[in-house]
């Protein structure tokens, strides 16, 4: 039986999925969907957005790798048909779990205004999207609003959007998806290249994209920004009490 992991069809996962040993098998899901089947037991581990490592008890992080940011991400934008300042209301991605939450935190504790999803039949002012949609997006309204780079401006610190997260790892698990992230970083412009006309997408901006916008890194400052993300997300009771990360060993 080969050992199940669950990961996001997105650009910004290939890089991590490049090297994966071939006693794995690799399901794809949206996010939020990852995390209900996490839940439920059906993968060894996954690529999941960090809310959900804060939301479900005894989840473990593999360490040294993760989906994040230190500045602009592109793929993680509010598009709005009129300024922010004269918005109402905004459409969430349904797609999401993080980046849902980040827009929560930073319209109530940054940008202190009430910006609900529209009613049903209602026009929103402006849409939350994530992923390949969002880089396909870029450019199509008169307002952009990234939501990695209002964190980064606001916090001092990374965002981290999703990390490899298990419950109960078998042997070797960290170290072949360390490896595999390490062999994907390597080959971003390949990856890049390669992905571009199947997404759509200018080939510039998948390399720009994988190899400047999106960082793999989780170390202290991944973890610090996480955490602080854990306690806004708790104060908004949009996550359990915060606490620290637990991270395999």
């Amino acid at each position: 039986m080969p050992r199940v992991l669950g990961a996001v069809p997105y650009l910004n996962a290939r890089p991590l999925l490049a090297a994966i040993p071939p006693e794995f098998e690799v399901r794809e899901a949206p996010p939020a969907e990852l995390a209900e089947r996490f839940v439920r037991g059906e993968f060894e581990a996954a690529l999941l957005p960090i809310i959900d490592a804060f939301r479900t008890p005894g989840a473990r992080i593999v360490p040294g790798v993760a989906i994040a940011a230190w500045g602009e991400v592109l793929s993680v934008r509010l598009f709005l048909d009129r300024p922010l300042a004269q918005a109402q209301t905004i459409a969430r991605d349904p797609a999401s779990h993080t980046s849902n939450a980040l827009f929560e935190i930073l319209a109530g504790l940054k940008w202190n205004r009430a910006l609900p999803p529209p009613l049903r039949g209602e026009r929103p002012d402006g849409r939350l999207l994530i992923g390949d949609a969002a880089l396909r997006a870029l450019g199509t309204v008169a307002e952009e609003i990234d939501l990695a780079s209002e964190w980064v401006a606001w916090t001092g610190l990374p965002f981290v959007f999703a990390a490899w997260v298990t419950m109960a790892p078998l042997p070797g698990l960290a170290q072949a998806l360390q490896a595999s992230a390490k062999a994907g970083m390597a080959r971003r412009d390949q990856i890049a290249d390669a992905e571009a006309p199947r997404l759509g997408l200018r080939r510039e901006l998948c390399r720009h994209y994988l190899s400047a916008a999106i960082r793999y890194d989780f170390g202290p400052d991944e973890r610090r920004g996480a955490e602080l993300f854990w306690r806004h997300a708790a104060v908004l009771q949009i996550a359990p009490p915060a606490g620290a990360l637990k991270f395999l060993e």
